[in-house]
Parts: structure tokens; sequence; C-alpha cells
């Protein structure tokens, strides 16, 4: 070892030391950089020389400036990005759901439902006034106004959280091009042996961001690429090409945007169902989610208050002696033949034929193959009770009954779930025959003698018949439900006078042939065409009664607030029957009452709403704790930054030290010589 090997150690050693202190003016530099890591000198030992009488080192060397980091605790952070997108956009859009309802400040539709029966309670104590009658009038057209308005500020809240999807997928791309893009650039810089830790740190960040958006796992490779996936193994980036997703619009879905993800053909695939978390998932949740669920309620409320204040209103009198009007309008059946059904099926526009059974449910007809069906309550999930439906006959009353003359009109046979009775003899008398004033006592008559037949009843089949009043039609419906549940009747002398001799059955299951007419819950729907196995038809009467509800009455005189027309102008039973509407269960709303069914569905608004608030302050905590157990892996201390200034400056300055003394000791030897 001579002096200029001396010399070669002091240099290493000034160049380490000034490394050091440049990375240390780097972490200090950086100390409010978003996602920068700190950056650490690792130094090793040169190799050593062989010596006498042993090796002698020969200096310092950098081995690598590496990032302080956590692997384990980076992908947690990257998790907890995930479910703050998701619960900060729940939150945020559920809080906004709930600013549509205006009853905290007496303008919502409860507010409006209880003016409504006030005025009608009014109008039954001076039933001879037309001005109170008016009254009630413009209150129910003040209530459709509220319900329309609710309609619409729901329509256009899901279109603008469907604007924000669109958003959303562009910002996702935008990422993932950002992420190849930094992929390119750090394995360029090392290949040659580098470690692109800035590089590194900003691919972390966006990673970190697009986690935000849609749940995100990440795969390093080996080169330093990494590769990132989504929706169970979908690839968004892989090393330094990408993915992208992209918005269709969805024909099934009011033309508002899904998820998909270009596979490089024609066609995307619709990957929204497999997103789990982050902001994506937030919106459509809401979007397809929370406000169908609210539209669903609103809409079940105004076709209730419909349908019920309908059959009230239409057998009571107005001033003028009329009756049979309804007071709303409104109702009508909504069909849907999804796009992703394979066969060649239709369902037409459907009818309303016996108000008294609808329910407000989904129903859905299944198809096992081209010949086969199910029909099913897709909101119980439950399947239909197999049913007769009646075509109208001429209601009796009392000035008008309907005579069941015996041996003449008064036999009738009945199949239920494939059991068909013997010869059922209806109560009767010799011409002109047993009078039945009402609709109601002949649905009762039936009902008796139809569940004492002997056959039915050793097969344990009964059925429940009801007259509509609405439609003046009987329906027959059998009291089990799903399989093989159905009802016909196949013969006897009085089907003609009740109506029931072309009517319709309508099997909870069976065979298929196009056109076929399918009676469900008082609604009448025609399928066409040939199916294809698992092939859906959807409809309902519940859609769009919030959208559609009207005042159908322009005339306050023919308001029904009496029960007889001899009751006229003093008669008020039947408006005291509308005003009991207000505190009576109604089926079709799961036995609520009006108001009580408002309120559950603003309630459960609310309490989603909660829910998304506690779980975004439970994720804002646990992030708050990654990013503080992540501070102390990752981030620069300011503290700890200047102890290791001054020990690199140190070692600098001693550094220089030894080139200054090893030059002395080289300028001695050289004087030696002269």
């Amino acid at each position: 070892m001579g002096l200029s090997a001396l010399m070669d150690i002091a240099k290493t050693a000034l160049f380490t030391a000034q490394q050091g202190l440049t990375v240390t003016g780097h972490n200090i530099g950086n100390v409010n950089t978003p996602g920068f890591s700190r950056q650490q000198v690792i130094l090793t030992e040169e190799r050593p020389a062989d010596g006498s009488p042993g090796q002698v080192g020969t200096g310092v060397r950098i081995a690598e400036i590496r990032r302080a980091v956590d692997v384990f605790l980076n992908r947690e952070v990257m998790e907890s990005h995930e479910d703050l997108g998701q619960f900060t956009v729940l939150r945020d859009e559920l809080n906004r759901l709930e600013s549509l309802f205006g009853d905290a400040r007496g303008q919502g539709l409860s507010g409006k439902l209880n003016e409504l029966f006030k005025s009608l309670q009014d109008a039954t104590t001076t039933p001879s006034q037309v001005s109170s009658r008016s009254v009630v009038l413009g209150r129910a057209a003040t209530l459709a106004g509220a319900f329309h308005q609710i309609n619409t500020d729901l329509v256009e809240t899901r279109r603008a959280i469907d604007v924000q999807v669109g958003v959303t997928i562009n910002e996702v791309n935008t990422l993932t091009a950002k992420i190849a893009q930094f992929n390119t650039q750090i394995k360029s810089a090392e290949v040659s042996g580098q470690n692109a830790n800035d590089l590194r740190d900003q691919r972390d960040l966006a990673v970190n961001e697009l986690a935000t958006r849609v749940e995100v796992f990440t795969l390093d490779r080996s080169d330093g690429t990494i590769s990132v996936f989504t929706a169970r193994g979908l690839v968004l980036v892989d090393q330094e090409t990408t993915r992208n997703l992209v918005g269709v619009e969805s024909t099934d879905n009011d033309g508002l945007l899904e998820i998909g993800y270009d596979i490089g053909g024609t066609q995307p695939a619709i990957i929204s169902d497999l997103i789990s978390t982050g902001r994506l998932r937030g919106l459509l949740n809401v979007r397809d989610q929370s406000i169908p669920s609210v539209q669903r309620g609103i809409d079940a409320l105004a076709g209730s208050l419909i349908n019920e204040v309908n059959q009230l209103h239409r057998v009571g009198y107005g001033l003028d002696g009329s009756t049979g009007n309804d007071l709303f309008s409104g109702l009508s059946v909504t069909t849907n033949a999804p796009a992703t059904n394979t066969g060649a099926s239709s369902i037409g526009n459907g009818v309303i034929t016996a108000p008294s059974y609808l329910t407000f449910h989904d129903y859905e007809v299944r198809f096992s193959g081209t010949t086969s069906y199910t029909i099913v309550d897709a909101t119980t999930g439950a399947g239909i009770h197999g049913n007769y439906t009646g075509t109208a006959i001429t209601p009796p009353t009392v000035d008008a009954p309907l005579n069941i003359v015996s041996g003449v009109n008064d036999t009738l046979v009945v199949s239920i779930d494939g059991t068909t009775s013997g010869t059922i003899t209806l109560n009767g008398a010799a011409s002109p025959g047993l009078p039945y004033t009402s609709g109601s006592a002949l649905a009762a008559e039936l009902q008796d003698k139809i569940n004492a037949d002997s056959t039915l009843t050793a097969a344990g089949q009964r059925v429940t018949v009801n007259f509509d009043s609405t439609t003046n039609r009987f329906v027959l419906r059998s009291n089990s439900a799903g399989g093989a549940s159905a009802v016909d009747v196949t013969g006897g002398t009085a089907r003609a006078g009740l109506g029931l001799s072309g009517g319709t059955a309508t099997a909870a299951s069976g065979t298929y042939s196009g056109p076929q007419t399918f009676h469900v819950d008082g609604v009448a729907v025609t399928v066409s065409g040939v199916p294809a196995a698992n092939d859906v038809l959807a409809f309902n009467s519940r859609e769009n009664a919030a959208r559609d509800i009207l005042v159908a009455l322009s005339d306050p005189s023919k308001l029904a607030l009496s029960s007889t027309r001899a009751g006229v102008p003093g008669n008020n039973q039947n408006g005291l029957n509308l005003v009991a509407l207000q505190s009576r269960t109604i089926t079709s709303l799961d036995n609520a009452t009006l108001l009580d069914s408002y309120r559950k569905t603003t309630a459960d608004l609310g309490v989603a709403s909660q829910v998304a608030t506690q779980r975004l302050d439970t994720e804002e905590i646990r992030q708050e704790q990654l990013q503080n157990f992540h501070a102390q892996v990752s981030g620069v201390s300011l503290d700890e930054e200047l102890v290791n200034l001054l020990k690199f400056q140190r070692a600098f300055e001693a550094a220089s030290r030894m080139i200054v003394a090893a030059d002395e000791m080289m300028s001695t030897l050289i004087s030696l010589k002269r």
C-alpha cells in the first residue's frame, strides 16, 4: 500500500460523504412532497487489497440508495384508499338524497298527505258545499305535484351520478396510462442496476389514486415494473401496456353507463358487478341500488294512494249524483324484455284487470325452455298463486240483482291445482231465482260452495274468490303458490252469467304457447314469440306511479262523499271512509299506513346515510393510523436528517483532511530526493 492508495481511500470517503449530503438534502427538500419516501445511503467496504501481514482496506463505496418502505404497509394503505373512495361517495350522495325530502322544513310528502286528508275531513263536515270540495281537489293536485317533484329530483340525481361514473372511468384510464409510463421509465432506469426511487414513489402515489376510484391488486415484476389488476383479476396495466375501462350505455337501465372492460373486440365485457370497492362501486351502489330503492318506495306509495282512494271513490256519489269516477289517475303496467335474453320472445304493454289484487310487486316470467315457464314474484322470491280471472259482467245491484235459478244457472265445475271438483251447486231458487244484489255476496257464495266440495276438500285444495268492483269481474285464486298452483272453471250452467266461461286461467308454471296472456295479481300481460332457456320477462304495476299521478276530477261536484245517491247532498259516509284511509293499513304497503310507508322509505334512506357516515369515520381513523405508521417507516424526520447532515458533513471534512495529509506526506517524500 502506498500513498496513492491512501489518496484513493480519502477520495472514496469524500465521494460517499458528498453523496450522503446530497441524499440528505433531497430528503429535506421533499419533506412535504406527497408520496415521497425517505431515502437512505447504504455504504459498504471496497474490496480489500492483499498486504502484509494481512489484507488492507481500500475505502468505502455506496452499495445503493434505498427507499425506506414497508411493502405490506403500502398494501394496507392502498386497500384503505379503496374503502375511503367508496364510503366518501356513499356518505356524500346519500346526504344529498336526504336533502331532497323537505319534511324537516314542512315541505315534504308527509305534510302534503296530511293536508289532503285534513281537507277531506273538512269537506265531510259540510258535504253540501262545493267550496270545500274544491279545496280537496286543490290539495290532491298539490300532493300530485310533490310526487312529481320527488320523482324528477331522483331521476336527475341518478343522471348526475351517471355523469360522475363516466368521469371516474376516464380518470381510471388516465391513471393506468400514467402507471404504464412510470413502468417504462423505471425499467429503463433500473436495467443498469440503479434504484429509480423517485419514480417508484410517484408510481405508488398513482396506484393509491387509482385505488380510490376502483379496487386494485398489484404484482411486482423482476424488471421493476408492476402489473395492476381489478375486478377479480382483470388486467388494467401489464408492465408497459394498458387495458381501458369504457362506459357502455345499458338498454336495461335507462341508458345509464355500465362499466365495460376493453377486451380488444367490438363489444366490451360488462364488469360492473365485479367491482367491489372504490369510488366506482360507491357511485354504482347509490345509482343502481339506493336511488331505485327510494323510487320503488315512492312509486308504491303513489300507486297505493291512487288505487285505494279510487276504489273507495268509485262506489260513492257526488253532488251531481255521479258515481264510478276516479279521483286520481296514473296507474299503468310497465314491462321489460332484458337485452340479455337470447330468444325472440317479447312482452306487450300490460293492463290492470283487478285493482283490488294489486300488490305493486315486481314479477318475472322465467323460461326453462321454449315451451316451459314459471311466474315468480321477484319482490318476495315466491311463486305466484294460480288463478282464474273472469270477464267483466254487469255488476249486480239492489235494483238489478243477478238471479240464480235452481236447475238453470246454478252449477259450476272447478279445477284447483290439478284436482277437478264434482258438480258444485250454488244456492238458488225457482224462477225468477234467488237474487244476489252485490258482487261481494256472489263471491262469498262461490268461495263457500267451491271450498265445500268433497273432492277438493279431500285433496286439500281451496280457493279465494273476490269480485273486483272496479272492473266488475270475478277472480278465483288458489290458496297454494308456486309449483302446480292453478285454477280453471271447466263447466257448469252458471259460467256464462258470472263471466266465468271466457276468462283466463293462469298457472304458476306450465306450458307456454305464444301468444299467451297471463293474469297475475290484478295485472294482465301478453307474451309473444319464441323464448330461449333462461330468458326472463319482467313486469309491474308500480313503476312511474309517482311520475304519472294526476287528479282525474276537474269538477268538484263529482267528488264522491255520499255513500248513496239518495243521501246526496247531506250524506258524508263515503267521505268519512276516504278520511279513514289515512290510518288504515294497506296490504300493498306491507300492511303499513300511507304515512308510515313514507316514513319507512325516508328512514331507510337515513339509516343507510348514517351507516355510510359511520363506516367512513371508521375508515378515516384507520387511514390516519396507517399514515402514521407509514410516516414512521417512510416519512422524513427533520431532526433525523439534521443529524445525518452533520454526520456526513464531518465525514466530508475528515476525508478532506485525509487528502491534505496524504498530499503533505507525498510532498515530504519528494523533498527527500532534492
